[in-house]
């Protein structure tokens, strides 16, 4: 192999040590946001099943309203 070739794969090498080592650093942050996204997401799943089971609790006591209505 050439001078000029083990040079430059040298430097590539250099290269994607040192990209290694940036993505390394950005690891924490990333988990960091994965946690925050993956939280505002159940708290929006949380949220519509409120509101699910507060239509279907409306719907049932209008139903039993509106029976008991018809029964005096």
């Amino acid at each position: 192999m050439p001078e000029q070739e083990k040079d430059l794969m040298n430097e590539v090498l250099t290269r994607l040590t040192r990209i290694e080592t940036k993505i390394d650093s950005y690891k924490p942050q990333i988990d960091d946001h994965e946690a925050r996204i993956r939280e505002l997401e159940g708290k929006n799943g949380k949220k519509w099943e409120s509101v699910v089971t507060a239509i279907i609790s409306a719907v049932l006591v209008g139903i039993v309203g509106y029976i008991v209505g018809k029964l005096f």
